[in-house]
């Protein structure tokens, strides 16, 4: 066991009680209100115990070199209460600085009140909540009812976040990468500079996997960047461009991301819902558009579900050839009864959907392996993220959405990582340090 230094606080309490039938419940309601004081009194004449000692030792170790110059004012929001501890200066003769001893002999804290541990539930409350609801949540928790306000919480989330990076660092690991089989999407948020509008950018979201349904790993998140830049991070990190990409058919995404043996899977769901904004482009009301839904129903290989998919034998060929070729003859079917200088969008819409809705089909004959039909996975993470980001805050900085993004989606993807960095600024792998009461001495004054 390693060499400890042992300090030692006799504590005696003195209760004072009223005469009153109900004094089980006073003193109760008393000791819940003195435990905040006495952590930060036993916490303070700690400190102020370790510096009289370094003063001591400076003194007798260099006499006359060091010359008291007063105290320097010093407050910390701990998660037990406030301590506030005038901090001893000195000033060196030899070197002519000042010199606080505390301060070099202890990792305190920098010029800030409220330490970070103190802040880790606000910053998890404001993962699905706003800055402001999130104080509030805290309002009555804390030691003493303080609490830090809005403004505090969300400047220090800044710095928290900051520590956090959704895209995992892969570059030590050999073999295969999780970029196989990836998924991408995109939202446009409003901008603010110093409070006010500056206009809107998007986000772009990439996720990967090993294996058609392996575990995900976000590849890249960006804000404001094109698809275009967004390829080129990837190709430097994932130099070989995946086997199949899946997205709800932005504009932009196949083109920036595919290589030229990438299949293209279009989300059936997206694809489905897209055909009622064609036929409003062309103009047509949604009385209108029941003959169109009708046929569309008949494309089978577009309204299947993953369940089914996946209870489809891979071996059984005949099965799924079958399938594709009904589906692309009732999408030509379905083409070649609209006229295309009428419904110039329905057409251009359709013609798509029958190369990219149908890709996990001719995937399927070809390799065995079955694909994702809808981005219903990465929705389910996006979903988080448009919520916090779009909903609860409706206007970010560039940098405020960054760090959002990453604390949200390793929070959703990694909560081990999320946790592992909490457990690190609450200092749960720093030394034990153990406190024990080693004095109680009861006796009655009259």
């Amino acid at each position: 066991m390693e060499d400890q230094e042992v300090l030692r606080i006799e504590l005696a309490l003195e209760v004072s009680m009223p005469q009153t039938d109900s004094l089980f419940q006073a003193l109760a309601l008393a000791f819940w209100r003195f435990q905040g004081v006495a952590a930060t009194e036993l916490f303070a004449a700690t400190l102020k115990s370790i510096e009289d000692r370094l003063w001591m030792n400076l003194m007798a170790r260099n006499p006359g070199r060091y010359r008291h110059k007063g105290r320097q004012p010093r407050t910390w929001q701990l998660p037990f209460g406030r301590v506030n501890m005038p901090l001893l200066k000195l000033w060196d003769d030899k070197e002519r600085r000042m010199v606080v001893p505390l301060r070099e002999a202890l990792d305190l804290p920098a010029y800030i009140r409220w330490t970070e541990d103190s802040l880790l539930p606000g910053y998890r409350l404001a993962l699905i909540q706003s800055f402001r609801k999130s104080v509030k949540a805290l309002d009555g928790m804390g030691p003493q009812g303080a609490t830090p306000g809005h403004t505090t919480l969300h400047r220090r989330f800044q710095g928290f976040a900051d520590k956090l990076d959704p895209v995992p660092d892969l570059s030590h690991k050999r073999g295969p990468k999780p970029s196989a089989y990836q998924m991408a999407d995109g939202t446009k948020i409003k901008l603010q500079r110093a409070g006010h509008d500056a206009g809107g950018a998007d986000i772009r979201l990439v996720v990967g996997s090993l294996t058609p349904q392996g575990k995900l790993e976000v590849l890249d998140v960006s804000v404001g960047d094109s698809w275009d830049v967004v390829a080129e991070r990837l190709k430097k990190r994932f130099p070989y461009p995946p086997k199949a990409l899946v997205s709800d058919g932005e504009e932009g995404i196949p083109s920036a991301l595919m290589g030229p043996e990438t299949i293209h899977q279009r989300c059936l769901f997206h694809a489905r819902r897209g055909l009622d904004y064609a036929l409003y482009q062309d103009g047509f009301t949604k009385v209108y558009r029941q003959p169109f839904r009708e046929r569309f129903e008949k494309v089978g290989g577009v309204h299947v579900t993953q369940n089914q998919i996946n209870a489809i034998d891979p071996k059984d060929q005949d099965r799924v050839q079958q399938l594709l070729e009904q589906s692309e003859k009732a999408f030509q079917e379905l083409l070649a009864g609209i006229p295309s200088d009428l419904y110039p969008h329905t057409v251009a819409y359709l013609a798509g959907l029958v190369q990219d809705s149908l890709a996990y089909l001719r995937y399927l004959l070809q390799t065995g392996k079955k694909l994702f039909l809808s981005s219903n996975r990465l929705e389910s993470i996006w979903s988080r993220v448009v919520l916090r980001i779009k909903k609860i805050g409706r206007r970010w900085s560039p940098q405020g959405a960054l760090h959002m993004l990453a604390a949200t989606l390793v929070y959703v993807l990694h909560p081990d990582r999320y946790r592992e960095l909490e457990a690190q600024l609450r200092g749960d792998k720093l030394p034990h340090v153990s406190l024990v009461i080693t004095l109680l001495r009861p006796e009655w004054i009259a």
